[in-house]
């Protein structure tokens, strides 16, 4: 037994015996389910002077909407209930069965008994029927739970159970760390309570969590119904990077951009970039996402994104902005392009001489090899001419020569 409802016993019990008053201790509100039995915890105190008619011939009487309505319950009329409680113990507690959808209303508990104990209590309980099982009760009630990360959190999820003959299944989804079996309690009123817990650590990954717990009652074919809870995980800033747009050395005069990242909950509220001045002391540059900077010689260097949220601050690791020494800078564009113009029209122009030469080269060597020919052939034709006049003139030698030398007979 829990000690707040220690204490109100112990409270009720002094009151009843110091103050000769009508008192009754019930619920002030119940929800009841169309078609399930509804039970009505109840305790009444009575004036001492009254106490000696409290026996077995009083009837235990409900009456419905005010003290004066009508009756729709008493011990003689088991139809539609009965009280469960003893009377002479002064424990009125009732049972409803089968409670109808419609009767939805304010009921009043009322002594019934011989002279002159007759009185109805002025307090009474309001019964609201549902259709649906009404949803369960999470705890902390609401709807968005914001938590620091590595908080150790509970999370309670709890239902009145008015008909304790009729349990659900309760469930919890996702499952988070550590879980209590879910176990039936009394609430200070007496009313039967289904409880569950669960705890765990928060973690980033929880973040955006949606955590419910679910009632399913396997009888009477209701649907399920569920209450869940939105976590909101907040943690200071990590995983912090810093980029260069474009990477790696660049030429002087160009357009360098860093921008800094880093997931934080809630968001990085501040950036700060710092450039390191080379003996490990970081100097401010700039507030902002990102850093935009003009490539120049006194710009290069290694940079760092410090980052700031309601939680904590974090820090990237340095990235490095490099200049291309070897490339012409801004003020030479002109001079290094028309350079690079002339070169171009310097080459083509002794391509175009070189083809030119070329093809009179080519040109010269067919003529020359022509005019040799033609010299050869005439010098042929002259040195032919001239053995064929030898050998004539050789041949006319001869025959010379032999026709003097043969006697006359042979020559006749």
């Amino acid at each position: 037994m829990s000690g707040p409802k220690i204490l109100v016993i112990i409270i009720w019990i002094l009151r009843g015996a110091e103050s000769n008053t009508w008192e009754i201790k019930m619920p002030q509100n119940i929800d009841a389910i169309t078609g399930f039995c509804v039970q009505i915890p109840c305790q009444f105190e009575i004036p001492d002077s009254f106490k000696k008619s409290l026996n077995n011939s009083v009837e235990a009487i409900w009456r419905k909407t005010t003290t004066e309505g009508a009756s729709v319950l008493s011990s003689n009329l088991f139809l539609k209930g009965n009280v469960i409680g003893n009377i002479l113990n002064k424990n009125c507690t009732t049972v409803f069965r089968n409670f109808p959808a419609g009767f939805s209303d304010m009921y009043f508990f009322r002594l019934q008994g011989p002279e002159p104990l007759m009185y109805t209590f002025q307090q009474g309980v309001n019964i609201t029927v549902h259709k649906d099982v009404p949803p369960p009760i999470l705890s902390p009630h609401v709807q968005v739970l914001e938590v620091l990360e590595g908080t150790k959190l509970t999370l309670t999820c709890s239902t009145v159970i008015s008909c304790p003959s009729i349990q659900p299944l309760m469930q919890w989804n996702p499952q988070l760390g550590e879980q209590l079996t879910p176990a039936l309690q009394e609430d200070e009123f007496g009313q039967t309570m289904m409880v569950s817990s669960q705890m765990f650590n928060a973690t980033p990954l929880n973040d955006h969590l949606n955590v419910s717990c679910t009632l399913l009652y396997s009888q009477g074919a209701k649907r399920p119904v569920e209450t869940s809870v939105l976590l909101r995980v907040l943690y200071a800033p990590k995983n912090t990077i810093a980029l260069v747009s474009p990477s790696g050395p660049v030429s002087e005069g160009s357009v360098v951009i860093l921008s800094c990242h880093s997931d934080a909950n809630p968001a990085v509220r501040r950036y700060e970039w710092y450039k390191d001045s080379g003996s490990g002391k970081l100097e401010l540059q700039n507030l902002g996402q990102t850093l935009t900077i003009i490539a120049r010689s006194n710009v290069q260097g290694l940079y760092v994104c410090k980052v700031y949220n309601n939680h904590g601050t974090d820090q990237s690791r340095a990235v490095a902005v490099g200049i291309n020494s070897s490339q012409c800078s801004i003020a030479l564009y002109i001079i290094c392009g028309l350079l690079t113009l002339f070169l171009i029209l310097i080459t083509a122009v002794d391509l175009v001489k070189y083809k030119s030469l070329l093809k009179r080269l080519q040109e010269f060597e067919g003529m020359k090899g022509s005019m040799m020919y033609a010299t050869l052939h005439r010098t042929s034709d002259s040195v032919y001419n001239v053995i064929q006049t030898r050998d004539r003139t050789e041949d006319d030698y001869e025959n010379r020569n032999l026709s003097k030398h043969q006697p006359r007979s042979e020559r006749s």
